[in-house]
């Protein structure tokens, strides 16, 4: 079996999965509707994935959350697990979803293709008794919980470093995620806001749908274009813009911002490795954020309370926010490459809480 091993950081909530503490195993995700583990006692739980092949990020989402699911199981507290993968299908997503629902499943997981569309399902989980839980990308439902990272001040930390580093009067390429996605929408929200209060000039801004080899295409039609940029914005998909940078031989642009995952951190620092070639940001979009959100939703279908105030933001007032804190630029390279030098190329920078952790947190 792989092993994948994940970063953690910051607050005490969080759990230590390296370092001094050792490794631990990263259960594999099921495959999608397929497969079901069962143990004595406890919880049936789904969950619903818009993507997961050809994007790391969901990748890694998903074995987290089965990391959570074995450690809950073997604690009699989930007895049956399923997963669901629409592929960026609404339509699929929504027959998934009510599947679940007329199954009888106790916690139901979804991280949404976009942030409306679901509202009639979400009506008859919550009269079914279900306990709904969105996660990552926000949903517009004042029914549900919210579990997400906090995607405005994501992009706000990517956005000022473009602006310092590269100035007013700059013209820069923006790769978004999926339009009507609500985290990528949030991010290009904020970033239109930012550069136009700044005076850069985004030139053209294009969606990738966090898939490298599609960003790669993209940024290799604008290199045939003739387009004239001075840095690069992107959600993610780092390593597809700079592959076609270097292919074609091209200079590198002035900046460029964030992708998560371990090899692109490698990558860059690479290109830095002997002086500041092509500044960089890399802030962690947390992917563990699936298992965090699932650690809330056992808590909360154990009947435990939200204490007041912790869901008092977002879309419609019923969010909990993660902050990003693991940020790395030339300044704390070496610092950084050092925290995550046991981990695989394959894996991305990630933190997620466990149910006590989610308890003591949250909780009253």
């Amino acid at each position: 079996m792989k092993r994948s091993f994940f970063v953690l950081f910051g607050l005490a909530a969080l759990v230590l999965l390296f370092g001094a503490c050792g490794k631990r195993e990263a259960a594999p995700a099921p495959a999608a509707g397929e497969q079901r583990a069962a143990a004595s006692a406890g919880f049936k739980v789904a969950s619903h994935n818009a993507v997961i092949e050809g994007n790391p990020y969901r990748t890694v989402y998903e074995e987290q959350m089965g990391q959570t699911v074995r450690e809950l199981q073997a604690a009699g507290i989930i007895s049956e697990y399923a997963t669901f993968t629409a592929n960026n299908d609404p339509a699929v997503e929504s027959q998934q979803i009510e599947q679940t629902v007329n199954e009888g499943y106790d916690i139901i997981m979804v991280n949404p293709i976009a942030a409306t569309g679901l509202d009639p399902i979400i009506d008859k989980a919550i009269a079914a008794g279900i306990t709904y839980v969105n996660a990552d990308c926000e949903y517009e439902s004042a029914k549900i919980l919210n579990v997400v990272v906090d995607q405005r001040e994501w992009a706000r930390i990517q956005s000022q470093f473009v602006i310092k580093t590269l100035g007013p009067g700059k013209k820069i390429l923006q790769f978004n995620g999926i339009d009507g996605n609500s985290a990528s929408e949030m991010r290009n929200d904020m970033w239109v806001q930012e550069f136009r209060d700044a005076g850069i000039q985004v030139v053209r801004t294009m969606a990738h749908g966090w898939n490298d080899t599609e960003a790669k295409r993209l940024m290799g039609e604008v290199i045939a274009s003739g387009l004239e940029y001075d840095g690069i914005i992107n959600q993610e998909s780092a390593l597809g813009i700079i592959g076609a940078i270097e292919e074609a031989n091209i200079p590198y642009p002035g900046c460029i911002t964030s992708s998560e995952e371990i090899a692109w951190i490698r990558h860059i620092a690479n290109i830095n490795k002997d002086s500041l070639v092509l500044p960089f940001i890399v802030v962690e979009n947390p992917p563990g954020i699936g298992a965090s959100a699932l650690a809330i939703a056992v808590n909360l279908r154990q009947g435990r309370e939200l204490k007041d105030g912790i869901a008092s933001s977002g879309l419609m007032g019923n969010s909990i926010y993660y902050a990003p804190q693991w940020i790395m630029t030339y300044d704390n390279m070496q610092e950084r490459l050092d925290s995550v030098r046991s981990l695989p190329d394959s894996t991305s920078v990630s933190s997620y809480m466990s149910v006590d952790q989610a308890r003591a947190a949250y909780f009253k």
